[in-house]
């Protein structure tokens, strides 16, 4: 059975890269991290808030964890905003978001 937050995803696949959709799998803890940071903001009254900063947040508790440093990229901040806002639809607000360019792939020849 697939996962809802990839079926989420899949559904929606135009609002993320191929990047974010190869990184995912192996790192739904992060996500699972970055939902759980986010709701203890929206618990605290904020309706406004920087994924950036939740993301700077995980990278700090994760370098004084013993499970070790997780390697978060800065790229994968507003996907990981989005895919919030899309299983999160009542708190969908909280990030502001652009428009997508999703890479194309190169093909060689």
């Amino acid at each position: 059975m697939i996962d809802e937050r990839i079926q989420m995803m899949l559904y929606n696949e135009d609002q993320f890269s191929d990047e974010f959709f190869g990184w995912f799998p192996n790192n739904e803890h992060i996500y699972d991290a970055f939902q759980h940071e986010t709701m203890k903001i929206i618990r605290k009254g904020y309706r406004h808030y920087s994924g950036r900063t939740i993301l700077e947040v995980l990278r700090h508790h994760s370098a004084l964890s013993e499970d070790g440093i997780w390697k978060l990229n800065n790229n994968h901040t507003p996907y990981l905003c989005r895919l919030f806002a899309l299983m999160n639809p009542r708190y969908a607000d909280i990030f502001e978001y652009r428009t997508v360019k999703k890479p194309k792939l190169r093909l060689e020849k």
